[in-house]
């Protein structure tokens, strides 16, 4: 007894506990790390962004659907520069480079139709619902 007696009071006892204390405090703050983004709840996450590729003179997909509020960006993987312009004027990208993007919220629900104003035959619609 005088044998275990002196271990615990040499702390041997004493770090097997403190270990334990730690890796449950460890498990507990990784719990609550990985658990807080679903207590935040869906209404604040963050918006969906969806991807238009501009290739081969075309839009890729030429029709997408997303909710307002979500983001599009278009990517221009063609060597000329393009445009993404709503024909109604509900937003235009400007000059987007060979090698660039440009994102845009959607404000509202409802279709726009939209061209490259450098390309006319490449066209396409993006629908908010």
């Amino acid at each position: 007894m005088n044998g275990q007696h002196s271990m615990v009071e040499a702390g041997v006892g004493r770090a097997s506990n403190g270990r334990r204390s730690l890796m449950w405090m460890a498990a507990t703050v990784l719990a609550c790390l990985l658990l807080a983004p679903l207590a935040r709840g869906a209404d604040r996450a963050a918006p969906a962004v969806h991807v238009v590729t501009i290739q081969n003179m075309q839009f890729m997909p030429a029709a997408l659907t997303v909710r307002p509020g979500e983001k599009v960006m278009w990517i221009n993987k063609d060597l000329v520069p393009h445009t993404a312009s709503a024909t109604d004027s509900q937003f235009d990208s400007g000059n987007i480079a060979a090698g660039a993007s440009w994102t845009y919220t959607v404000k509202k629900a409802g279709t726009v139709h939209y061209v490259c104003r450098y390309h006319p035959g490449m066209q396409a619609t993006l629908t908010a619902q």
